[in-house]
């Protein structure tokens, strides 16, 4: 019985396990994106003082507005200016998606 239970378990870790994280990676939506900010901003952007200022709550178009402006330079910034050009506009407008829908008040 034991080898049976190994061999199923086993084919269902590796078989039903690879297809879904590679699709996952392959095409990262909002919420996974938004890990990337989290040192500076908090988990799902939930942190609030004189320097960082909160993402959670704020409008796609405030998010995205302000990403592109770090990125084309127009934005002065000592790192964002940086962090905006690894991502596509699909994934800027992925992240303000996401951190739109965050309740600002609420931390996880």
């Amino acid at each position: 019985m034991k080898p049976l239970f190994v061999t199923v378990a086993g084919a269902l870790f590796l078989g039903a396990g690879t297809p879904v994280l590679a699709s996952d990676l392959s095409n990262p939506d909002g919420e996974m994106l938004s890990h990337t900010c989290a040192a500076c901003h908090g988990t799902y952007g939930h942190f609030d003082d004189d320097y960082m200022p909160p993402l959670a709550g704020m409008s796609k178009a405030r998010f995205v507005e302000s990403m592109i402006a770090f990125r084309n330079g127009s934005r002065p910034a000592s790192i964002m200016d940086r962090v905006a050009k690894a991502f596509t506009d699909e994934e800027i407008e992925a992240m303000g998606e996401f951190f739109a829908a965050q309740d600002k008040e609420e931390t996880p």
